[in-house]
């Protein structure tokens, strides 16, 4: 790897940043955030960076609202030291469900996102599944989503699953589904809860936002058969659940969640605890220590290698295209 390579983390603590650092062999370098008496924050970079290509791994999501504005500073503190170019890691964009106004978001905010950001001139965004596409459309800088699905193949591989059904728990995954199901040679099913006034806010809100549910189908077989529910993102999880205690109730033999992002909220882990899911599988494009604590059927796929493939492929101005071939890939 060239030594103008230079990858900072907003917190040196997070795991995947250091693994992240421990695949390309190249140490995180120095960055202090200080918080004064008066709660404001002062960030210094503790090595020349003129010159060099700089990786910003985003991984401070427990404070994201002050987080955010520390990542301006740091970029336009870089921007001030000459570097060669920024970008910035987002393992899991922020407010990424956030793109259109609704009536529960007045505003865009993944837009306004977009627009911090650009204010301060980075040179390229680096994400993993956006759950909606269309933030990228936001930037008016280049804008790589790449995928976790080849961690989840190895682990459908691993787990002698290649003959289970691939579910979508609402109709607006299908896309997601039908695609990887068919790089996979894997069939898919449909889970639809019907009379919701809106299941993507239910799915963000929790049980309570679903009493107008009305009605329950599948398109689909799953009789007999182990069933793998696949979603970008877990929250609230309402639907997820749902779908597996459907799915168990139509015949399937084994449920299985798989989800990019873990967010899991209070009553996301409670619904999980009590529900029919078999183990849930999701990256570690955020911190599941404590979640792995309470929740024992909750299990992790690294997603590391990718990112610093990722990185490796932009430094050195290679395409991200075999990031997409999972059986290349992940072997």
């Amino acid at each position: 790897m060239k030594s103008d390579l230079r990858l900072f983390a907003m917190s040196e603590r997070t795991v995947l940043a250091q693994s992240i650092s421990q695949h390309l062999n190249i140490p995180l370098s120095s960055l202090i955030r200080k918080k004064l008496s008066n709660t404001e924050t002062l960030v210094e970079i503790q090595e020349s960076v003129r010159g060099k290509d700089v990786f910003i791994i985003f991984s401070s999501y427990t404070d994201f609202n002050n987080s955010i504005l520390d990542l301006l500073m740091i970029v336009e503190a870089m921007n001030n030291a000459s570097v060669a170019q920024i970008t910035i890691v987002f393992p899991s964009f922020p407010y990424a469900r956030y793109d259109t106004a609704t009536k529960q978001s007045r505003c865009p905010i993944a837009r306004l996102i977009a627009d911090m950001l650009g204010s301060v001139s980075p040179d390229r965004i680096l994400t993993m599944d956006l759950h909606s596409p269309q933030v990228q459309g936001y930037f008016d800088i280049p804008v790589d989503n790449i995928t976790a699905e080849p961690a989840f193949w190895r682990w459908i591989k691993d787990n002698h699953l290649r003959d289970a059904v691939l579910v979508t728990p609402n109709p607006q995954g299908t896309k997601r589904v039908a695609n990887f199901s068919e790089v996979m040679g894997m069939k898919f099913a449909i889970v639809h809860i019907g009379g919701c006034e809106s299941s993507e806010y239910a799915t963000r809100r929790g049980a309570s936002h679903l009493e107008g549910c009305n009605s329950i189908s599948i398109v689909g077989d799953v009789q007999g058969k182990d069933c793998i529910i696949y979603d970008d993102i877990a929250d609230a999880c309402y639907l997820l659940t749902q779908a597996a205690k459907y799915l168990k109730q139509n015949g399937a033999k084994r449920v299985f969640c798989i989800a990019t992002h873990g967010l899991f909220s209070e009553e996301g882990i409670a619904a999980c605890n009590d529900s029919e899911i078999d183990s849930f599988v999701v990256t570690d494009t955020l911190d599941q220590s404590r979640n792995l604590n309470l929740y024992s059927k909750l299990r992790t796929v690294d997603v590391s290698v990718i990112f610093a493939e990722a990185i490796r492929r932009i430094h050195y101005k290679e395409p991200l295209l075999p990031l997409f071939n999972i059986d290349d890939y992940y072997s």
